[in-house]
């Protein structure tokens, strides 16, 4: 038997929507279920709410399953393939896959929340429901996934048996995928944030609303890459059905995912912030509003990769329908992507040093401003990507209309998206040593110098991924074109 390009892709997508979502709902409910182990071993009578908290990591699973059978049957592999499936509606098919499967890990952030609800509820029954509040919150990036998944598979024809769409926007449904799903790992931030908020309204039920507050805070992200799958759908034509046939702003659209989809990742550095400022907030209300300051700070990443995706849609034509760039615009799409993308990361290291400056401003408010200097510092890794997102969309022609034709430079721009973007992950480290660096500032003001020379150490391995990146690009004569 012999299959077709388009039918392995979709087989592709089956398999990546189901796999990747059981890896998120297997880690999810391993974590509820060491936690229900615990509980019911000493209360056995706990066992039927243990029981639903460890549940509701599942769903991301059953999500990814409901799609790959949707993928498979669209491709007839329940009967015997019998027609050549195309290679647009594989790529369809295969973004799908991407949309509810990277986004099923949102079960671990999920499984986080609920570990922490079956521990209080069994120490206070009447926590159960806003317990159960705090675990479903994480589920939206989940039906974020589901519903781009649905979409595609709608809108593409693989449901109907249509196929008609374009190789173009089988590109463009990848970056669809890529946009929703790797934005919804942000539930990992948000389950970090609501364990917290399930601790501190168990000590005081009236912080049950600000803790809402600060786990939806993570939820901003996701909400960015469920904003960039709709306009992609929509400027490719899937929603009107006229549809692009560009084959290189396919391209430019997974550079469009790349870009918000992995900047979502910075949630999980706000929401290490964010659990540090409930755990502040419930020992001083009046912290509330500084505490959402130091987790504000890590949207910044997230926003800076929504900046790049409009961008990108709007200088290359998406938005207008004005179809002249080149393929080679669209793989410098992508490395403008990965850089300011990649280097969102850079949020994590800035989340641990802004909970420590919430831990330090609580003590002694006059930190306040020296923990924000210290968060900020981890900041430079995000902009160093964001400028070399910039140059290239300047020396490509994406930002004058004066398009790059070689396709070989277009390919080796994503060797300094690369370079910067992983040289961003430095602000991991950066974030450690800043966090150490306000506890001893809070003690001994005078150590705050010091301190920042040893963070600014870390800086280093950044600015070698910023140095690379620009060497590559200047080696390519990008700007001298």
């Amino acid at each position: 038997m012999t299959i077709g390009l388009g039918a392995a892709l979709m087989a592709i997508g089956a398999g990546t929507a189901v796999g990747f979502s059981a890896i998120g709902a297997g880690i999810g409910v391993g974590i509820t279920g060491a936690s229900a182990s615990g509980v019911t071993s000493e209360r056995p009578e706990k066992f039927g709410a243990a029981l639903i908290f460890s549940a509701i990591p599942q769903t991301q699973a059953i999500y990814g399953l409901l799609v790959a059978v949707l993928i498979l049957l669209s491709g007839g592999f329940f009967g015997g393939i019998t027609g050549e499936i195309p290679i647009a509606a594989g790529l369809a098919g295969l973004g799908a896959g991407l949309a509810v499967g990277i986004a099923g890990l949102s079960s671990i952030g999920q499984g986080i929340a609920a570990s922490s609800g079956i521990a209080v509820t069994a120490q206070k029954p009447e926590m159960f429901g806003k317990g159960v509040v705090f675990s479903a919150i994480c589920e939206t990036q989940a039906i974020y996934g589901l519903l781009v998944a649905v979409l595609l598979l709608v809108f593409s024809g693989l449901l109907s048996g249509n196929y008609t769409i374009t190789v173009a926007v089988g590109l463009a449904a990848i970056g669809c995928g890529l946009s929703i799903g790797l934005a919804g790992i942000s539930a990992i931030g948000q389950g970090i944030a609501a364990s917290a908020g399930i601790g501190a309204t168990a000590e005081n039920p009236e912080l049950f609303g600000k803790g809402v507050v600060f786990a939806a805070i993570c939820e901003t992200q996701a909400i960015y890459g469920l904003l960039v799958a709709i306009l992609l759908m929509s400027f490719t034509g899937m929603f009107t059905g006229e549809l692009i046939t560009t084959l290189a702003a396919g391209v430019v659209a997974i550079g469009c995912g790349v870009a918000v989809g992995f900047a979502g990742f910075s949630a999980i550095g706000q929401g290490i912030a964010a659990a540090a400022g409930i755990g502040a907030t419930a020992e001083k209300p009046e912290i509330f509003g500084k505490g959402i300051v130091f987790a504000a700070i890590c949207e910044t990443q997230a926003i800076y990769g929504l900046l790049v995706a409009i961008l990108l849609m709007a200088f290359t034509g998406l938005i207008t329908n004005d179809m002249t760039m080149t393929l080679a615009v669209g793989f410098a799409a992508i490395g403008g992507g990965l850089a300011v993308g990649l280097a969102g990361l850079s949020a994590i290291g800035q989340g641990i040093a802004g909970a420590s400056g919430i831990a330090a401003t609580s003590e002694n408010e006059a930190m306040f401003g020296k923990g924000v200097v210290f968060a900020a510092v981890c900041e430079t890794q995000a902009i160093y990507g964001l400028l070399v997102a910039i140059l290239m969309m300047a020396f490509t022609g994406i930002i004058t209309g004066d398009f790059v034709t070689t396709v070989s430079v277009g390919i080796a721009s994503i060797g300094a998206g690369l370079a910067v973007g992983l040289g961003g992950f430095s602000a991991i480290g950066q974030g450690i040593t800043c966090a150490s660096g306000i506890a001893a500032t809070s003690r001994h003001p005078e150590a705050m110098g010091r301190s920042l020379v040893f963070a600014a150490m870390s800086e280093t391995f950044a600015i070698f991924g910023l140095l690379v990146a620009i060497l590559i690009l200047f080696g390519l004569g990008i700007f001298s074109l």
